[in-house]
């Protein structure tokens, strides 16, 4: 795992996955440093690992990771775990809107609302969030970016960098 770029440090944090297993660990990371309410903006072409990130986030909640799945027809998974896990995915739908399914009491509650393919919700850019961009750096490597949007989420950039400088500190 490796820190490949340090933007402005209180909004953008970059690492690089080697494997689907350091996907989840960083999910894992993340999910046991959220304390309820967040909002979890995932983007990335299909099969770069959004399903496989939240699957390590429902690890950091207590959840059993392999019952999380794509809900690509589902569109919305429920799961109960430390915290309530609202697993989205809006990949059927174009330009969502908040009131759509039901989505504002999802993405505004006290759970954690992980939401699929976030670039398709109509409003999305006007809510403070925590994105998660992953794309593809090789066949089995992963550059994935954390964006803060609002204070609250460059505290938790910034609890994530702390973990990454903890790793890279001991072997």
């Amino acid at each position: 795992m490796d820190a490949e770029a340090f933007s402005d440090k209180n909004t953008t944090f970059i690492i690089a996955s080697s494997s689907t297993r350091e996907t989840k660990t960083w999910g894992r990371r993340l999910g046991s440093m959220l304390e309820g309410g967040e909002l979890l903006a995932l983007s990335g072409d299909l099969g770069a690992g959004k399903t496989c990130f939240i699957k390590g986030i429902a690890r950091g909640l207590s959840l059993r990771e392999e019952n999380i799945l794509s809900p690509t027809f589902t569109m919305i998974q429920e799961h109960r775990g430390r915290l309530p896990l609202y697993h989205i995915d809006l990949y059927r739908l174009n330009d969502v809107a908040l009131d759509d399914l039901g989505l504002r009491e999802y993405l505004f509650s006290d759970s954690i609302a992980a939401v699929e393919w976030y670039e398709r919700l109509a409003e999305g850019g006007q809510i403070n969030r925590l994105s998660v961009r992953i794309s593809y750096a090789g066949a089995n490597s992963r550059r994935i970016e954390f964006i803060a949007v609002g204070e609250r989420y460059c505290a938790l950039i910034s609890k994530l960098r702390m973990s990454f400088s903890d790793l890279a500190g001991h072997p």
